[in-house]
């Protein structure tokens, strides 16, 4: 802490001015007039291990506390800050004046507050807010983010302003545009979409700067289904080569693109406990790590990830690719080949949890934990519930050094 406290001493106080310039075709931001590109990361966790990776800023869903903004400004860090914009999919009513101009009020007062920290880069309306409104209220849902966005401008002409939308939309950026002039750029929330998202945006006719204010790998309503309908989801060897691919269609070499933040430096539970942390619980880095370390900086990591393929199941009644059907309380036998591309040493472990990726959620709305199924491993065998149902079996390859490799198979125990 103290040389944290050190280093802030020696850093420039005061706001940084933040501007998106027209540049040759496209658009250019410029923090205290040189050119930023934004190599970002979604979360305020292990901060300290963004610089070193080739990051220069983060993104918060909410405004993140005085200390977690000098921190980031220490480490060299700016910051999206996150406005609250409340959500008609949660209940909150436009209609409701009350409601709408305590909103307002309490923008006006949360600009008013940080808009002086060195750290911030700019504001950000909100996050997918007209995620499954309907087309009524999501018109009013934008006139309102208009408003606002005037009450940030007039508190802080020294950062642009964005709103954060899930996706485009079949027309979102049309509308937006005609609803919220007042906008210096959008952010666009994509995953597998980010391979065409440049498309898509000159498709509606966007003309101004916009961001990938989310990305990472293939969503969970973007890949194949188990026979039973549950989501399959990739091994972190190939997240890892999503990421690269989307990065490199999406963002790099994109005139109008600003940058962008990955999706997630940190870990949550969201259908599985691994399918959009960027972490391990423990704290370890996955294999998509390595991809936005290349990506940052232009070379791989001196301390690669391991890798896995699939996992392969024996004794099941039925398999398929990332899925089988197996009996309730029969014995499996599972394997997968693991290797760290340096030769490191791994260390492999299992464990078996109830399978919540049917968990209604979306937009990233919380969801509790997964406990591990105590007893159900046994080396590379294991003992499926007596209870009918849905599991998820868990693999992890650890190679020491704070990296790791992860995948897992979805189970379906029936009863015979």
């Amino acid at each position: 802490m103290r040389n944290l406290a050190f280093l802030l001493l020696l850093l420039p106080l005061g706001a940084a001015q933040v501007k998106i310039v027209a540049k040759g075709g496209g658009f250019e931001l410029l923090r205290d007039g040189k050119p930023y590109h934004v190599r970002g990361a979604g979360g305020m966790r292990s901060m300290e291990l963004l610089p070193p990776s080739g990051a220069n800023s983060v993104r918060s869903w909410s405004i993140p506390a005085k200390p977690d903004l000098d921190k980031a400004h220490a480490l060299g860090l700016s910051v999206m800050m996150g406005l609250p914009v409340s959500k008609p999919r949660q209940g909150f009513s436009y209609a409701d004046e009350a409601a709408v101009l305590k909103q307002r009020e309490r923008v006006r007062a949360l600009v008013k507050e940080y808009k002086d920290h060195p750290a911030v880069l700019m504001w950000a309306l909100g996050n997918e807010t007209e995620l499954r409104a309907p087309d009524d209220v999501r018109i009013a849902l934008w006139k309102e983010v208009e408003k606002l966005a005037q009450i940030v401008k007039q508190e802080d002409p020294s950062h642009p302003v964005i709103t954060v939308l899930a996706g485009t939309g079949k027309a979102h950026l049309v509308e937006a545009a005609e609803h919220i002039p007042s906008l210096d750029a959008i952010g666009i929330n994509t995953y597998g979409g980010l391979l065409r998202l440049p498309e898509a945006v000159k498709s509606q006719g966007w003309k101004k700067a916009w961001l990938v204010t989310e990305f990472g790998p293939r969503g969970h309503w973007e890949v194949d289904k188990t026979p039973w309908g549950l989501p399959i989801e990739d091994t972190s060897t190939e997240k890892a080569g999503f990421y690269a691919k989307a990065y490199q269609a999406g963002v790099l070499g994109q005139p109008a693109c600003l940058g962008s933040y990955v999706f997630l430096w940190g870990q949550k539970q969201e259908k599985t406990h691994t399918w959009y942390g960027l972490f391990l619980p423990e704290g370890e880095m996955l294999t998509p790590v390595d991809s936005m370390i290349e990506g940052w900086t232009g070379k791989p990591p001196a301390n690669r990830a391991p890798r896995t393929t699939r996992i392969d199941v024996k004794g099941a009644l039925e398999t398929g690719r990332g899925w089988a059907k197996v009996k309730t309380g029969s014995v499996i036998t599972v394997s997968v080949e693991a290797s760290d591309p340096d030769g490191d040493k791994l260390q492999v472990s299992w464990d078996l949890r109830k399978d919540v990726s049917d968990n209604p959620g979306t937009g990233g709305d919380r969801e509790p934990p997964t406990p591990v199924i105590e007893g159900a491993i046994e080396g590379q065998s294991v003992r499926i519930p007596a209870q009918a149902g849905n599991y998820r079996l868990f693999v992890y390859a650890r190679d020491g050094k704070g990296k790791a490799a992860t995948a897992n198979v979805a189970l379906r125990a029936e009863s015979q």
